[in-house]
């Protein structure tokens, strides 16, 4: 099967014409940088529980990217006059205790909720960017879109569920469970930081776009959206 993906940066979002605000400009880039960092605790956590080497060091090497996509966001912020660390610090803690509430049981329950949030969140990061003047918008797109979870999340998954109906039935599930949290949390997010939308993608185009990208990763992964 070909490789699940984010949405292209052409469609990610229905930008506004209307210049984004230094404080949305801002706000996008701590959104962006807290992804990586996110995204780096996660791949290492996730890997420390990976059944095979192959998956652990795959893990371990998108970590360590993160980390450098975390440099290459606040390198290409601060030419714009723009603290990333600064940024960043306001969205610790914008996840809430998802953790505590989608704890998976095994393994390819463990795969589809990270690929699935992570999905969710490189989704609104980029359509949040994708309204940015350039060429910071270029950057921070270019990082989001090196991504490469889904190719994992794919060999891992897809041929154990195309092999078992009830994998695929309980993973279908659980992938619901965990798009409905994520999203809830990205919406409330935007509440809480209305800039983040200003001059970019309105709430309702940001809910649209995480709709199709939870509904493409589901059907990549052979689950019913």
């Amino acid at each position: 099967m070909s490789e699940p993906t984010p949405e292209s940066r052409a469609g990610a979002a229905s930008t506004s014409s209307t210049p984004s605000s230094p404080a949305t400009v801002s706000a996008v880039v701590g959104v962006v940088a807290y992804s990586r960092t996110v995204a780096c605790t996660r791949y290492a956590k996730d890997a420390d529980k990976a059944p095979t080497m192959a998956a652990r060091v795959s893990l371990m090497r998108m970590s360590a990217a993160a980390v450098a996509g975390y440099d290459r966001v606040a390198e290409a912020a601060a030419a714009q006059g723009v603290d990333a660390a600064v940024q960043t610090q306001r969205f610790v803690g914008s996840l809430g205790d998802f953790d505590e509430r989608l704890r998976p049981a095994d393994w390819p329950e463990r795969m589809v909720k990270t690929y699935l949030a992570f999905g969710l969140l490189i989704d609104f990061c980029m359509a949040l960017a994708d309204g940015l003047p350039e060429p910071l918008r270029g950057s921070l797109l270019d990082e989001l879109a090196d991504e490469h979870l889904g190719a994992l999340a794919s060999r891992e998954l897809v041929p154990a569920i195309d092999a078992d109906d009830q994998l695929a039935a309980r993973l279908g599930l659980w992938g619901r469970r965990v798009v409905g949290e994520e999203m809830g949390l990205l919406v409330r997010m935007l509440g809480q930081h209305p800039e983040l939308a200003s001059g970019a993608a309105s709430a309702e185009v940001l809910h649209q776009v995480l709709s199709q990208g939870a509904v493409n990763r589901m059907q990549g992964l052979g689950l019913r959206g």
